[in-house]
């Protein structure tokens, strides 16, 4: 990646040309500054900010500045005169001490945390354990009725712990009749499996790691789960004692000691057929932790429709990353978090200064929002989405921005969400009068559309989506895009590699935002309200909200 990002010097003289022409080609858009959008980038991922974890000086500075630059575009506090809205956490460090035991099998097994696996609790304690919990394999750990699955069947796991396999079954099978085929669906996600485990009584989770399903290499596995980690405060709705994944090596051990073929049990899984297979294993972990309570804040500013203000659009993005943690040689690293989400606050603000500069202002209000904890799991949406500022039933729609294009202009985007509600025609109209194409998500086995804070938003019944990186770059071979987007996976994806780069083109990452400022100004302008097509998962809490909308 560091070397394709040095090859962009060497053509930023084509790359710059052709952003300008696919600018000036726009209709009725404002521009939108290159120079803003670096700045923002580059102060939000310097050392000066720390990583922009929560609760820490990184927060302090990032939430500061998100709301100089919203208080300047003259944009007014959203949350009654403030720009910050309270996001209560339970923070829980892990000691990393801990290591899974396996007894009852051919040999005692230890694993290690880190290497071989990555174990936690959502319980805010100082202490858990599992002390020799039965181990089984439930496959996919799935329970949809709709696919008429159900990998629990039959099966008690009060006080077991389930290994279970990431992704859905109509990944691994390639059977495009089975779940989504290829697409995963949130059955696939490993929040799902965690919440289906601890409905079913289960004392422990362990998921399988493989890149592959997955979408990610173990590495971020390991970097997004050391350290402190965020959680709404649980209620009485606790998950299992201990959650946490395997190596897929280290599984392949665990089942050995067994007797049995991991690989080949795993394939077994992805058949309608299979069912639960005790290990006849026990495994027991202690966990230590430090607890705390912290107040982190979502930065929400708001531009007042002209005609409708009590109905609002909203534009979202996170502004938290990792902060900065010690590495292997024990040394700290920053996790600068340029793209992932600096690019994302730096086109929120850019588009805050658009709408407010121009005239007249939209008819309906529209809510600039920068949330905390997303990558502690959507935290900050989630909590938005339970305490909205402007009620869901009169908020029209979530565009959301997550890693936004810095490789140089496209003839196409994609979205996350495609397909799931009319806020596609919305963007599609959008990107026509750009004279771009917006395709299908070039790797839906990803479950992108489940890992964004727009996901809370659709949870909650609001039609949102997010948008996302083409692949048809100006000047470059076919395949270039895909190649950039998976180098930046493998090797800046929640890396302290993840800089800005100021070789960047963002003429991309302009056309992203003249296609969203179209799309969010005709529905702030218009009387539309986008809806989610039948058979979506999120149409029922629509209807909920809005009843007219049925």
């Amino acid at each position: 990646m560091l070397k394709s990002l040095a090859s962009f010097a060497a053509a930023s003289a084509f790359m710059l040309s052709t952003a300008a022409i696919a600018t000036a080609a726009a209709p009725n858009t404002p521009q939108f500054s290159d120079a803003n959008l670096r700045s923002s980038i580059r102060t939000l991922s310097s050392d000066a900010f720390a990583g922009r974890a929560p609760d820490t000086i990184g927060e302090r500075k990032s939430i500061a500045f998100i709301a100089a630059r919203l208080r300047e575009y003259g944009l007014q506090p959203a949350d009654h005169g403030s720009y910050f809205q309270d996001v209560p956490l339970l923070q829980i460090t892990a000691n990393p001490d801990a290591s899974l035991s396996f007894t009852g099998g051919k040999t005692p097994l230890t694993l290690r945390y880190g290497t071989d696996m990555m174990v936690y609790t959502e319980r805010p304690v100082a202490t858990i354990s599992l002390r020799s919990s039965p181990l089984v394999f439930a496959g996919y750990g799935i329970v949809a009725p709709e696919y008429h699955w159900n990998d629990y069947a039959g099966l008690d796991v009060r006080g077991k712990t389930v290994v279970v396999l990431v992704n859905d079954p109509g990944y691994a099978s390639g059977d495009p009749k089975l779940f989504d085929g290829k697409a995963m669906t949130y059955y696939g996600r490993w929040t799902y499996k965690y919440e289906e485990a601890a409905r079913q009584g289960a004392a422990g989770i362990l998921i399988v790691h493989q890149t592959g399903p997955a979408g990610y290499p173990w590495a971020v596995v390991h970097n997004s789960m050391i350290g402190a980690r965020e959680e709404l405060a649980p209620g009485t709705a606790y998950r299992t004692a201990v959650e946490g994944w395997l190596t897929h090596a280290a599984a392949i051990r665990v089942f050995a000691a067994s007797g049995l073929d991991f690989d080949r049990l795993a394939a077994a899984a992805a058949s309608r057929t299979f069912k639960p297979v005790p290990l006849h294993q026990q495994v027991s972990v202690t966990l230590h932790n430090q607890v705390r309570s912290i107040v982190s804040h979502n930065v929400v500013g708001i531009l007042r429709g002209n005609a409708r203000p009590d109905e609002a659009l909203v534009y979202s993005a996170h502004w938290d990353h990792f902060g900065t943690r010690r590495g292997p040689d024990g040394k700290a690293e920053i996790f600068h978090g340029a793209v992932d989400n600096g690019s994302g606050i730096a086109s929120l603000l850019e588009l805050a200064r658009v709408f407010a500069s121009t005239h007249p202002h939209p008819r309906r209000s529209v809510l600039f929002l920068a949330t905390t904890a997303e990558e502690q799991g959507l935290l900050g949406a989630a909590y938005y989405a339970h305490h909205p500022l402007v009620p869901l039933a009169d908020t029209v729609a979530d565009f959301n921005m997550d890693v936004m294009n810095v490789y140089g202009p496209t003839r196409d985007i994609e979205e996350r969400g495609q397909a799931m509600s009319t806020l596609d025609d919305d963007l599609r109209a959008a990107a026509h009068d750009l004279g771009l194409v917006v395709n299908p998500d070039a790797e839906p086995e990803k479950g992108y559309y489940f890992r964004a804070d727009h996901f809370e938003f659709a949870k909650a019944g609001v039609p949102a989506l997010s948008i996302q990186d083409g692949t048809d770059f100006v000047g470059r071979p076919a395949g270039w895009g895909i190649a950039q987007l998976r180098e930046y996976t493998r090797f800046h994806y929640h890396k302290p590699a993840d800089v800005y780069d100021p070789h960047w083109n963002l003429g991309g990452l302009r056309q992203e935002l003249q296609v969203l400022y179209l799309a969010g100004r005709r529905l702030a302008d218009g009387e539309e309200w986008p809806a989610w097509r039948a058979g979506s998962p999120f149409l029922k809490a629509r209807e909920a909200e809005r009843p007219a909308s049925r």
